[in-house]
């Protein structure tokens, strides 16, 4: 018997890689005036005033989707940097970008190894028009903040409330990953086990710990098949190994 039932995911950072995407948003922003400078700039001010407009929107205990947060962020950055182009084409643009995000190397064969042993599902702080299509292959139930219209880390606790209630099972017995402390923080308010991946090598500056950090998917499969066999010879609850 596995130590868990469910193997929640996050999507972004954690399964694909927009990294890759920010010069393909950028070009037809800026056009003439492109650099792979400029677009890193750029995206991270966007970046921050999507995190910064998120964060107020959830202390508020309101809710916004991607699309008018990016947007509003969007508007805010040509004002500052004096761009003329049209915020809900930007929108457009960043969206197509984020649905082409390659998947990292190890993905693939992380989903094939877990779909046999666990159910498995996405819970993304996005639009479903975001998401890359490729879960579709895989028996992968989706919750998206924009279907629940939560965020992971909101004071509710929507978003893992319905993971918890779709599934039937006790939130130890539920793993979830993701690469922010939104998927660590709101995962464990619900009482779910999480999983910190940390493919950056980052320095975690949270009180509350992840119950397991690896630098990538291929450790914590081994981790899991190490788990379920100490699991099966010891009788050990999840929160044991």
């Amino acid at each position: 018997m596995n130590p868990y039932q469910i193997i929640s995911l996050d999507m972004f950072q954690t399964l694909v890689n927009i990294e890759d995407r920010r010069n393909h948003i950028w070009r037809p922003i800026l056009q003439q005036d492109f650099s792979k400078e400029r677009a890193l700039e750029l995206g991270q001010l966007l970046l921050r005033h999507y995190f910064e407009q998120s964060a107020a929107i959830r202390d508020a205990g309101g809710f916004y989707t991607s699309k008018e947060i990016f947007r509003s962020g969007f508007e805010k950055v040509f004002m500052e940097h004096k761009l003329s182009f049209d915020s809900l084409k930007a929108v457009d643009i960043l969206f197509a970008e984020h649905r082409l995000s390659d998947l990292y190397e190890d993905t693939e064969p992380f989903l094939q190894k877990i779909i046999e042993a666990y159910q498995v599902c996405i819970v993304s702080d996005t639009d479903t028009l975001m998401l890359p299509d490729f879960y579709k292959d895989y028996p992968i139930k989706l919750f998206t903040s924009e279907e629940y219209r939560s965020y992971k880390n909101d004071g509710l606790n929507r978003m893992f409330s319905e993971v918890i209630a779709f599934y039937g099972v006790q939130p130890g017995e539920i793993l979830h990953i993701g690469d922010s402390p939104s998927d660590v923080l709101g995962a464990a308010r619900a009482g779910i086990r999480t999983c910190w991946i940390n493919r950056t090598g980052s320095a975690w500056k949270h009180e509350v710990q992840p119950d397991v950090t690896v630098g990538n998917l291929e450790e914590l499969s081994t981790i899991l098949e190490t788990g379920a066999a100490l699991h099966a010879e010891r009788g050990l609850e999840p929160s044991e190994f």
